[in-house]
């Protein structure tokens, strides 16, 4: 079967949520029944990073262990010609696997989902990738078990290819973190075990539904199936119309060309990694300006998070009990996706350009909001757009809450909003905003390092 064919196989799983192996009612239920029946403990204790396996050593700027392995957490000092920031930082080298395993049985394509335990969950249990390893998981650093399912990722050549790219994570907390975002189609038969399931993409975007269910890497996996990648025949695009319930959504896929967009917005990329003044260092984490060890850890008065220091048991996991630092926020972020249905019955969706600390490549797109919870209001229109909106709730089609990842943040959430707006409320763009079909920026997602993690998370709350 043809690669065209493959993707009319992923389009027909997104239609499905009648599954005969797991219906998402039981997939609930499963969730629900592992995060109150297994053991997990986790307690923020006061810690000196003195003795211990986790200490602070000024000749490397920062926190680390004594493996010299996992993550360390450092200071940066990063500039631009619109502000001068010092903070914190994750420092972590490797880059990891987020895999999905799908193979299509009896017709329909399925998706092999883990329910992974992470310290840092609000809810101990999320629906995972069939693989969430680090570097440091895979080549057992830590003396642990290797993860289920890995031989197929380490020896992904011999298995066809669906979507496979090395993708940033949040760019305001890791200095230049990517993970390896795969999934492999297989025709071998699995011995599944109780930790995962099957699941058509339709009961993923269910899913989706509930706070805190879908972790924040399966969303990035699946955002990243490269639908415009492929030609499709005139036969099967008359296949695929019938399962869109909303045609703009339909033409913004396939028939629209807004990837003439596409070298206006590397344009703007590329001019402001060429002009734009922008700096950054590693400095000693003690120095960072404003912040200090206190009460609740090392944290800032202006500050978006902090680090704590947490003591972990957990049944599940390849080494039940262990410490570490994670980086607990001060609020919920908000993070939206604006939209409109343009002239010609075409999604349009908005989207900026956004530099952060972190970034592997200084700057990447993002979705129309972005917001640190201590962050200020810009002012500009689409801010206000965004406000009037939430306070009204016009437009809103989707608004929930979903997690950020368990192994490093500390019951972390945050807002996650579809808002669809008219045409004539936003007749201009303030600089570094852009209208994109989904053509597009399922074009974009293609490349490494461009989309940034928020904005994938939001593509990937889109349904049919």
């Amino acid at each position: 079967m043809n690669k065209p064919s493959r993707m009319l196989q992923i389009l027909k799983s997104w239609s499905v949520t009648d599954n005969p192996f797991c219906s998402t009612e039981e997939i609930l239920a499963w969730i629900r029944k592992k995060a109150s029946s297994s053991s997990v403990r986790i307690e923020k204790i006061p810690y000196t990073y003195e003795d211990g396996f986790w200490y602070y050593d000024s000749d490397e700027l920062g926190i680390l262990n004594r493996k010299k392995s996992y993550f360390a957490i450092k200071g940066i000092h990063f500039e631009n010609s619109r502000e001068v920031i010092e903070q914190p930082i994750i420092v972590q080298d490797g880059i990891g696997y987020l895999g999905i395993i799908a193979k299509v049985i009896d017709g329909v394509m399925y998706f092999l989902m883990q329910a992974k335990v992470e310290p840092g969950n609000v809810n101990h249990y999320q629906i995972s990738p069939t693989i969430q390893a680090t570097h440091s998981n895979f080549t057992r650093v830590h003396g642990g078990r290797e993860p289920a399912f890995f031989s197929y990722f380490a020896n992904s050549g011999k298995y066809e290819i669906i979507a496979d790219q090395i993708q940033s994570e949040q760019s305001s907390r890791f200095l230049g973190k990517r993970n390896r975002n795969i999934i492999l189609l297989v025709e071998d038969d699995l011995e599944v075990p109780e930790t995962h399931r099957w699941m058509t993409l339709g009961q993923l975007k269910q899913l989706m539904h509930y706070d805190n269910i879908v972790n924040m890497d399966t969303r990035s996996v699946i955002s990243c199936i490269p639908f415009s990648m492929r030609s499709y025949s005139g036969e099967e695009i008359d296949m695929i119309r019938p399962l869109f319930r909303k045609e703009a959504f339909f033409n913004s896929m396939f028939v629209s060309n807004g990837s003439a967009q596409i070298p206006v917005i590397y344009n703007y990329l590329n001019d402001f990694k060429m002009k734009e003044k922008y700096a950054r260092k590693l400095i000693d984490l003690k120095t960072v300006s404003g912040w200090a060890f206190g009460r609740n850890g090392f944290e800032s008065e202006h500050g978006s998070f902090r680090i704590v220091y947490c003591d972990i048991e957990v049944e599940d996991r390849e080494v039940r009990q262990w410490s570490q630092p994670l980086l607990e926020a001060v609020g919920r972020s908000e993070f939206c996706l604006i939209y409109k249905i343009d002239s010609n019955n075409v999604i349009q969706f908005l989207v900026q350009a956004k530099s952060e600390v972190g970034c592997f490549d200084m700057i990447e797109i993002a979705p129309s909001i972005q917001k640190e919870p201590t962050d200020t209001e810009t002012g500009n229109c689409v801010d206000e757009i965004f406000r009037k909106h939430l306070k009204s709730g016009e437009g809103i089609e989707f608004r929930g809450i979903f997690s950020e990842e368990g192994g490093r943040f500390y019951h972390e959430e945050n807002w996650n909003t579809l808002l669809c707006i008219r045409e004539e409320e936003l007749p201009e763009l303030p600089a570094g905003y852009f209208w994109l079909d989904f053509h597009a920026m399922n074009i974009l997602i293609q490349f490494n390092n461009c989309l940034n993690i928020q904005l994938r998370n939001l593509l990937s709350l889109l349904d049919l």
